[in-house]
């Protein structure tokens, strides 16, 4: 995961990962379209800022520059823009130029914040996608989805939904469980219970926090699923064995 790629604002249009084939990047297909509203233009009017304050919503196109793809995306938020001025001390000339920052509250199909193991099961799948489309208009649902994940995540690995007695056991339970089976990930996805909870309860999380939560999520289903690290391990000792020589 690219941490820098995620932002909460951004001075263009990013270049994002392809929600389809994830080999591409989304580029914009022309400018993004700017309107302000009328009420906006008469209160910047109002203060004499015409011409150096822009306020209002932009809507854009992004397709996938993979020949073989092309996916199409639709992007939509809100803008601010300001003009400013600057000394230039080789031209002894003020320089003006403008600088936009872009919100997006909308962006389908959304892009793969963090890669999805293709043996990751159907439900935390559909439920890791939404919190992609989630992330760009609501940090709270989105970490509650998130949350949701862990939950199919257990049930891959067997962490049973109901106790003894058939009722439902609480994630914090199914996690204490987990802890004995893979216990270097426990307290990952002990941090993911508690931000989806924030999310349930407090309708507030963290922008920054929730990144974190998506680096903590790849690198748990990594070695959960994929186990590199036991893969590493084992090629480790056999080339310990070997003194470093080929094995004919």
């Amino acid at each position: 995961m690219d941490k820098n790629l995620w932002r909460e604002s951004y001075g263009s249009l990013p270049r994002l990962p392809c929600p389809r084939c994830a080999k591409g990047k989304l580029a914009g297909k022309g400018e993004p379209r700017l309107l302000e509203p009328v009420h906006i233009n008469l209160e910047i009017e109002r203060q004499g800022l015409q011409g150096e304050l822009s306020e209002g919503n932009f809507i854009a196109f992004m397709v996938c520059n993979n020949g073989f793809c092309g996916e199409v995306a639709t992007v939509a938020g809100d803008y601010r823009s300001e003009e400013h001025a600057q000394w230039d001390e080789h031209s002894e000339q003020e320089e003006r130029y403008t600088t936009t920052a872009y919100r997006i509250f909308s962006f389908r199909p959304a892009p793969p914040i963090i890669n999805i193991p293709k043996n990751l099961n159907s439900d935390a799948k559909r439920h890791l996608k939404k919190a992609f489309e989630l992330f760009w208009n609501d940090y709270a649902s989105c970490a509650n989805r998130l949350r949701i994940v862990v939950e199919y995540l257990l049930d891959q690995f067997q962490i049973e939904r109901q106790g003894a007695d058939g009722g439902y056991r609480s994630l914090s339970g199914r996690l204490k469980q987990m802890k004995d089976v893979k216990p270097e990930q426990e307290h990952l996805l002990s941090a993911l219970r508690w931000l989806g909870n924030a999310g349930s309860h407090d309708g507030v999380v963290d922008f920054k926090d929730l990144i974190s939560c998506f680096e903590m999520l790849e690198h748990v289903m990594i070695e959960l699923l994929e186990e590199r690290r036991a893969k590493m391990d084992a090629d480790a000792k056999r080339i310990i064995a070997a003194q470093g020589k080929p094995i004919r």
